[in-house]
């Protein structure tokens, strides 16, 4: 679904592919070469080319046909491209190129800083509840509502979650791509869930062995 709407985004050019990669190529693990021959493919499948012609690739790039083979069968097997037969309206197949890998290791890389900023974010304010709506705000890019600040404050004071277990559901939310408060305090009461569950059957267990013991 994420990768759906990441696409449909750039096909309405509302995100722009060749900027990503431009501001991500290195982070991704590609050389500079790499990502302006990427660059060329999409543009190829954004005219509508479901195959790769070589010659017609290297039009606008300094390298050699031989090169470019080369360069196909790199981020094939480094992961950065995939081919694909599909079977059109009258049962012909047709092979074609698909970069949704590449799209991929950029959306895997924006997750990963957008987590090292949540992990990372500093206590400069008064309190833990406002060090977490800083966060949240971030995340939702909006100001919280007063029922929003609520929750937060509940979720410290009264259910007594401290800061990293919350930070830990921002994140794992983040990676689901649903950071509403909501969603959120699902996470957390699943996890408050799971452990008061082991604490139980810690208990039990505990009380089994006395009862052995006593009787013994």
């Amino acid at each position: 679904m994420e990768l759906l709407l990441i696409k449909k985004l750039m096909e309405k050019k509302l995100l722009d592919f060749d900027k990503l990669l431009k501001n991500t190529y290195r982070q991704i693990g590609l050389k500079e070469i790499e990502a302006f021959f990427i660059m060329e493919l999409y543009s190829l499948k954004m005219k509508g080319e479901t195959q790769i012609n070589p010659t017609e690739l290297i039009k606008n790039l300094s390298v050699s046909e031989n090169e470019a083979t080369e360069l196909l069968d790199s981020m094939m097997q480094r992961d950065y491209l995939s081919f694909e037969i599909r079977e059109n309206k009258g049962g012909k197949t047709t092979e074609s190129f698909s970069l949704d890998q590449t799209i991929n290791k950029i959306v895997e890389y924006y997750k990963s800083e957008i987590e090292k900023d949540i992990v990372k974010t500093k206590n400069t304010t008064e309190t833990d509840e406002n060090e977490i709506a800083e966060i949240l705000e971030t995340q939702l890019q909006r100001q919280l509502k007063p029922m929003e600040i609520e929750v937060i404050i509940k979720w410290m004071k009264e259910y007594k979650y401290d800061k990293l277990t919350i930070k830990d559901a921002i994140i794992e939310a983040v990676k689901s791509g649903k950071t509403s408060i909501s969603y959120i305090d699902g996470i957390l009461l699943k996890k408050k869930q799971n452990k008061d569950n082991k604490v139980s059957k810690t208990n039990r267990k505990k009380s089994d062995i006395l009862k052995e013991f006593l009787e013994s």
